[in-house]
């Protein structure tokens, strides 16, 4: 096998893996399940290649699906980390698009001297301008809320409460 039948078999491996997080498969379930991914790939491509051999898997979602029950008890970090990194970068573009809108507003004031406030709906941001005789220059700090916005983001979606019922099942018996 060569380089880009190695790249493929990669892709679809990983791929595989990625959709058995999100079912919530368990760490050494999905370590085995990858294992025999691979090796029926492997073994696959050295008969038909390994274009054919994964496009003959099919959907990996589905196959993740189909490979094993999800655990109840798990939290889900994957799905927490790219739902809370998602908000986490909206509310950084509508910080800085709120930063913008009253940069240029301050503009608009043509003040003398330098100007300073927050955003009212971004507690503990700041904003300075100040007007020079070459241009103007800017300080922006965010505030907490974006941090805030997607760590809530995190713990909702992670569930970690989970690991509590976990452990409270396996105390009980």
């Amino acid at each position: 096998m060569n380089l880009l039948d190695h790249a493929r078999i990669i892709r679809a491996t990983l791929s595989y893996d990625a959709w058995l997080d999100f079912a919530g498969v368990p760490g050494r379930r999905r370590r085995d399940l990858r294992r025999e991914l691979r090796a029926n790939l492997s073994d696959a491509a050295a008969l038909v290649g390994s274009r054919e051999a994964v496009r003959g898997l099919g959907s990996t979602r589905a196959m993740a699906a189909a490979a094993s029950a999800p655990d109840p008890t798990r939290p889900h970090w994957t799905v927490a980390f790219t739902i809370g990194m998602s908000l986490f970068g909206l509310s950084v573009l509508a910080e800085t698009l709120a930063a913008l809108s009253w940069v240029d507003g301050a503009r608009a004031a043509t003040p003398e001297s330098p100007v300073s406030g927050s955003l009212t709906f971004f507690p503990g941001s700041t904003l300075a301008y100040s007007p020079s005789a070459d241009g103007f220059s800017l300080s922006i700090n965010f505030g907490w809320v974006c941090l805030a916005v997607g760590l809530v983001a995190f713990v909702i979606a992670a569930q970690p409460w989970r690991l509590l019922i976990r452990r409270t099942a396996s105390l009980s018996q």
